[in-house]
């Protein structure tokens, strides 16, 4: 199996601003500078896009020094910096910062959902060419989306307030359509998606906000991926890239063994609203959150099930040579999700700025060390 890793690629959102924690609106000063990078409607937060790679190493390196680069030009603009947290911690206003003025679908972004759509992100993609595997791994994927969240979570602030949630961004973000039925078959999605845009539940293609999809160079038809979307931004990449490890060893048990769960031969349209119920309990409660573990029935902590999972594809990132990129999932089940650990530092300091203003220069560290792992190696 070492020969067969499969293709990946991240979208990674970002914030960036002062080193005091305001987010500024400079995502369109950010592509005249780095033209590749990716607009969203708001100026407020911007995106990075991996190429396609097998290679973890090679993907990590990728995703640092884009990193550097962002920071050494955010440094040149008056020393700005880039800013941790999946929504913007700080106080912020509530006028929109259009990245693209008089775009059709920027204007219905804004007009419908408002600044709710103004968070950070990493979206994993996984190249898979076959159709009828691509599906049968997105219903599997999507049975463990709840715990990729649980591990990512790092939006406890929004606005100035403490949400009460380690994942304000997904409880607040707009799931849309309301309700997305499991796909297990290409044709039932071309059906499903041209319906959807006939009646408007979906203002294009691009509007299908939920946390897992098919993704390709022309959908419904054309399509070569499964992007997962509901992680939290993590500062720490060897920490995202150990989600990343977690998602192909499980794509990889299936599509070598063929192991389709039974649970999948139940009522799928059922299980949407289970899956949906699990995501805002670990939206609310992140590693600690009580949920369903399908594989035996039971109820258990989020974190608990992690880490049998962790021993059960222990085996399989050794034979594809990639345990050191799982190893980090172990981390994270031992300091918690970046939200717990931004509100121990709360509870120290007693304010949401000092807190930011810590994790920022930690943000920094992490992003320096790493580069400086690449340039040794």
């Amino acid at each position: 199996m070492k020969n067969n890793l499969l293709l990946k690629g991240v979208e990674i959102e970002l914030y960036a601003g002062t080193e005091s924690g305001e987010v500024l609106p400079l995502s369109v000063k950010l592509k005249e500078k780095f033209p590749d990078f990716s607009q969203e409607p708001d100026q407020r937060n911007f995106e990075y896009i991996t190429k396609p790679n097998r290679n973890y190493y090679e993907l990590f390196k990728e995703i640092i020094e884009t990193r550097i680069n962002i920071r050494n030009y955010l440094k040149s603009l008056g020393n700005l910096t880039l800013i941790p947290g999946s929504t913007i911690a700080l106080p912020f206003s509530k006028e929109f910062y259009f990245s693209k003025p008089g775009d059709p679908y920027s204007e219905i972004i804004l007009d419908t959902y408002k600044t709710k759509v103004i968070t950070t992100s990493i979206h994993i993609n996984i190249g898979i060419d076959n159709y009828d595997d691509l599906f049968k791994c997105l219903c599997i994927v999507r049975l463990y989306t709840p715990l990729f969240l649980a591990l990512s979570a790092s939006s406890c602030f929004y606005d100035g307030m403490i949400t009460g949630f380690k994942s304000y961004r997904w409880h607040n973000f707009p799931k849309a359509p309301s309700f997305v039925p499991f796909f297990t078959k290409h044709e039932d999605y071309i059906t499903w998606i041209n319906k959807q845009l006939e009646i408007k539940n979906m203002f294009n293609i691009r509007h299908l906000w939920t946390s897992i999809r098919p993704n390709g160079l022309d959908r419904p038809y054309d399509l070569n991926r499964i992007e997962i979307r509901i992680c939290d931004f993590i500062m720490d990449t060897r920490k995202a890239l150990s989600i990343v490890a977690l998602i192909e060893c499980i794509i990889q048990d299936y599509l070598v063994n063929k192991n389709w769960p039974k649970i999948l031969q139940t009522d799928l349209n059922k299980l949407v609203t289970i899956f949906e119920n699990q995501e805002e309990l670990v939206a609310k409660d992140g590693l600690n959150a009580k949920i369903w573990n399908w594989k035996d029935d039971s109820e258990e902590k989020a974190s608990s099930i992690i880490e049998s999972l962790y021993k059960e594809y222990k085996k399989t990132a050794k034979d594809m040579n990639i345990l050191e990129y799982l190893n980090p999932i172990l981390e994270i089940l031992k300091d918690d999700n970046e939200a717990t650990q931004f509100m121990k530092m709360y509870n120290k300091t007693g304010s949401i700025e000092k807190t930011m203003q810590y994790f920022i220069e930690q943000f920094t560290i992490i992003d320096l060390t790493s580069a400086n792992m690449i340039k040794v190696k």
